[in-house]
């Protein structure tokens, strides 16, 4: 009964720019970019991992049947 869904790990790669080799202000800037959309995956892809094990820890628990509570008998009466 998993809803989980997570992206293939190639799609950082091909969402975030490619190196721009060099060491020109403008390869610099680029290459800061691909370092910042680089981090945004690993982010949202870290963020999914812990959804995913949220949903299954909540999954296998309400799988489980409650556990019923220990009984504990009643204290002795003593007349009055």
């Amino acid at each position: 009964m998993a809803l989980a869904a997570t992206a293939p790990a190639s799609s950082a790669l091909a969402a975030c720019p490619a190196t721009v080799p060099g060491s020109t202000s403008e390869a610099i800037k680029a290459n800061e970019q691909r370092v910042l959309c680089l981090l945004r995956e690993v982010e949202d892809a870290t963020r999914q991992r812990k959804y995913d094990a949220d949903l299954k820890a909540l999954e296998l628990r309400l799988a489980r049947p409650p556990v019923p509570a220990p009984f504990t008998p009643p204290a002795p009466l003593t007349p009055p």
